[in-house]
């Protein structure tokens, strides 16, 4: 039986639209890794030959990525899309001066998993790491598919399985119940079987994985929090999940087994890439997943 995406039916659209939106001022100060992943991103254009004339960029966030695809492809339109009426806001401001050879910015709030776009109105349909956040991820990307025309290149990115997967364990030692704090994420395997489930040709998955560093346990916290990764959006879970208690516990069980000899503490991230090409509908798949094994690990000093 063919392994799936991770259903993520516990994910509250309308809170992870609200705290995304009351993380919108702090995003960039925490997103270090994120501009990272945007960077390694936007490299897969290298080896293409596509001039789009008409971008989509779902989950734009604050922008940044938006921004890179604007430099590298002036000309074209590009419509950044997200939940989050207040990400999209920092999305405009965030824009340079328009020249006249340049393209248009357009922006739309909306569902990924349900865009608001005819079918084949994009050449070039991204998204970096808002697939996480999707309760349904195999219906955004069936709607990224439906949206991209004849000739068009789909590329996104999100969070592995691998990721913070201390902080899931160091939570599941105190209380088994707590690693429903620490959202599900897939493997490469069965993200790459996904893609191939759609109308596409020639799909390429990689990996990244990344290991950041902490003064300590509620640093890390308070990243995750400053980047809208809110418990709050998570069906059934209640604000103030890290209360003082729990935190004092998790600090404890989290530096005996992921401190470094420094004193700082170790947080694992796994990045997934991915992208396909269009192909008509009705046609069988000559081509299967071309996996791609993980580079070696980026260490990086988080707040």
């Amino acid at each position: 039986m063919a392994a799936t995406t991770v259903n993520h039916e516990h994910i509250h659209t309308g809170r992870v639209r609200r705290s995304f939106s009351k993380a919108s001022d702090s995003y960039d100060e925490h997103a270090v890794l994120q501009r990272e992943i945007g960077d390694r991103l936007l490299g897969h254009l290298d080896f293409t030959k596509l001039e789009p004339k008409r971008i989509l960029d779902i989950g734009c966030g604050t922008g940044y990525f938006t921004r890179l695809l604007r430099g590298k492809y002036k000309k074209a339109d590009i419509t950044a899309l997200d939940l989050s009426e207040s990400m999209l806001a920092s999305t405009r401001k965030g824009h340079g001066r328009r020249l006249p050879w340049h393209g248009k910015h357009h922006h739309t709030s909306g569902n990924a998993a349900c865009l608001p776009f005819k079918s084949g109105s994009f050449d070039l349909v991204c998204s970096n790491l808002a697939m996480q956040w999707v309760p349904e991820p195999e219906l955004m990307l069936k709607e990224m598919r439906r949206v991209l025309a004849p000739g068009g290149l789909i590329l996104f990115s999100t969070f592995g399985r691998r990721t913070l997967i201390e902080l899931r364990q160091a939570l599941a030692e105190i209380n088994q119940n707590n690693a429903g704090h620490v959202l599900p994420f897939p493997d490469v395997m069965s993200l790459g079987d996904a893609v191939t489930r759609l109308a596409v040709e020639t799909p390429v998955t990689d990996a990244d994985l990344f290991t950041l560093t902490y003064p300590d346990t509620i640093s890390l916290v308070r990243e995750l929090k400053g980047l809208g990764a809110s418990a709050a959006a998570i069906r059934g879970r209640k604000s103030g999940l890290y209360g003082r208690s729990l935190i004092r516990q998790l600090d404890e069980k989290y530096r005996q087994k992921y401190a470094d000899e420094d004193g700082r503490v170790r947080a694992t991230f796994e990045a997934l890439y991915a992208q396909a090409w269009h192909k008509p509908e009705g046609f069988e798949h000559r081509d299967g997943m071309i996996p791609i094994r993980a580079e070696g690990d980026l260490n990086i000093h988080g707040i």
